[in-house]
């Protein structure tokens, strides 16, 4: 019998908001709140449904690591990963998490967030991370995507361009926000 089991990060199995986290442990606290004063337009608009959740992080990844060397964001990425995950997982579904691992189930962790500030911690248990990727030209962070950002059903849609689910018997799938209601239907069996 094969299982696979997806789990969403940020407020799922990471109890915070890593994309937060991630620039305060970059940048400090300072120019993060500072950032986010000058981004409250586009954000005010993202919660009034006015604007989309994808253009909304673009502007805010722009604003913060556009210019970036990637060998240097690379450096920041491994090192929050390393040393500022554990301190805020969710233990019941980290359990769960680590269970489908023991269990030698595939696992595999689906998130809207960048895949290089998590994967230097979720490649000590062998787990792969889908997520959205930044975009690169000359060594440099555009401040822009090279894929769509990883929410809603772009989850499902990335998880079906790598994997066949008809091959599984059972699907666990954890997410606990509404860009995780569409993956949260790929369950099987459902009960």
């Amino acid at each position: 019998m094969k299982t696979i089991a997806f789990f969403d990060f940020d407020g799922t199995l990471y109890k915070k908001d890593s994309l937060l986290e991630f620039t305060k442990f970059s940048k400090g606290n300072i120019a993060l709140y500072l950032g986010l004063v000058l981004l409250s337009p586009y954000l005010i608009a993202l919660k009034l449904g006015l604007y989309s959740n994808e253009k909304a992080k673009t502007k805010f990844i722009s604003h913060f690591f556009k210019g970036y060397k990637y060998v240097d964001f690379n450096i920041l990425c491994h090192n929050f990963s390393l040393k500022k995950i554990e301190q805020n997982l969710a233990k019941d579904i980290y359990a769960k998490f680590l269970s489908h691992i023991k269990n030698n189930d595939m696992v595999y962790i689906v998130t809207a967030s960048i895949p290089e500030w998590i994967q230097p911690w979720s490649h000590q248990f062998g787990v792969t991370v889908i997520g959205t990727k930044i975009e690169i030209k000359n060594n440099l962070l555009t401040g822009n995507f090279s894929t769509r950002n990883c929410f809603g059903p772009e989850k499902t849609n990335r998880i079906k361009e790598i994997i066949n689910l008809d091959e599984f018997d059972k699907i666990y799938v954890y997410g606990s926000g509404k860009g995780d209601l569409e993956m949260l239907a790929l369950s099987k069996p459902i009960i």
